[in-house]
C-alpha cells in the first residue's frame, strides 16, 4: 500500500460524468488523505470550484455541454481560479489532443486507463511543484521580479500572469542564465517524474511562457539541436553568485 499522508490536507475537485471513474478517483485520493469534491457535471464543478477554492482540480475533457478544455479555459480566465493547478483526463493520447489542452492552461494529462500509482505520483507532483517555497524568495533579471514565494512574476512593475508550468520553467531559467538546457534537463526538473513528453509538448510550453513575457520572451533563446538559454540583456548579480 502507498505511505499515507500526514501532512495538512490538500483539497481537489475532481470534474467526470463517468459514476464509475469519478467514484475510484475519489476512493484512490481519499485513502491517500486529500480531501475530494466530487462533481459529474462542469456546470456544477465551476460553481464549486469557486466556492471551495481547492488546491488542484482534475477535468475529464470529454463530458457533455461544457467539455474539461473548454472549462480549464474558463478557469483561466477567472482571477481566482487563474494560477489553480489542473490535470486532464482523456481516453485519447493524440499529441493534438494534448497540446491543444496544454494551449488552454493545463498542467498535465493523464490517459485512461491508469494505475492508482500514476494518479497518485501525478497529482503530488503537481501540488509539489505549485507549492514549492525556495530559500531565496526574490529573482531579478531586466526588469523582471519573480517572487517565489507569493508565485508571482512583474515585469517592469506590471503583474505578468503565468500558469504554474510556465513559472516552473522561468524560474528554471533564471537560476541557469546562459546556461543551454536540453529538453531531458526540462522534463526532469519541470515535470519531475518520467513520461513521455512529446518535443512539441515542450516547445508549447516555451511559446506560452515567450508569449506571456511579451518581448522579454526573446531572451529565452532556442539553441537548435540543442535545446533553450535565457540569455540576460544584463547581467544579474543576485544569479551569477547562485551559479
Amino acid at each position: 500500500m502507498l505511505g499515507r499522508r500526514t501532512m495538512i490536507e490538500n483539497k481537489i475537485v475532481v470534474i467526470d460524468d463517468d459514476d464509475d471513474l469519478r467514484n475510484l478517483v475519489k476512493d484512490v485520493l481519499e485513502r491517500e488523505n486529500f480531501k475530494v469534491i466530487a462533481c459529474s457535471d462542469t456546470e456544477e464543478g465551476y460553481k464549486r470550484i469557486l466556492k471551495s477554492q481547492p488546491d488542484l482540480a482534475i477535468l475529464d475533457v470529454k463530458m457533455p455541454q461544457i467539455g474539461g478544455i473548454e472549462l480549464c479555459r474558463l478557469l483561466r480566465d477567472t482571477p481566482e481560479t487563474k494560477n489553480m493547478p489542473v490535470i486532464m483526463l482523456t481516453v485519447e493520447s493524440t499529441e493534438t489532443d494534448k497540446v491543444i489542452g496544454f494551449g488552454v492552461g493545463a498542467d498535465d494529462y493523464i490517459t485512461k486507463p491508469f494505475s492508482n500509482k500514476e494518479l497518485l505520483a501525478r497529482v503530488r507532483a503537481l501540488l509539489r511543484r505549485s507549492n514549492r517555497k525556495e530559500e531565496t524568495s526574490m529573482l531579478e533579471a531586466d526588469g523582471l521580479v519573480m517572487n517565489l514565494d507569493s508565485r508571482t512574476v512583474f515585469l517592469n512593475k506590471k503583474e505578468i500572469v503565468l500558469r504554474p508550468k510556465e513559472f516552473d520553467l522561468l524560474h528554471m531559467f533564471l537560476m541557469k542564465p546562459n546556461f543551454v538546457l536540453n529538453r531531458d534537463f526540462i522534463l526532469e526538473n519541470v515535470f519531475e517524474y518520467n513520461v513521455a513528453v512529446t518535443t512539441r509538448t515542450i516547445d508549447t510550453h516555451i511559446k506560452n511562457l515567450r508569449q506571456a513575457v511579451g518581448p522579454w520572451g526573446k531572451r529565452i533563446e532556442t539553441v537548435f539541436g540543442r535545446g533553450f538559454k535565457f540569455v540576460p540583456a544584463v547581467k544579474n548579480e543576485k544569479n551569477a553568485r547562485k551559479k
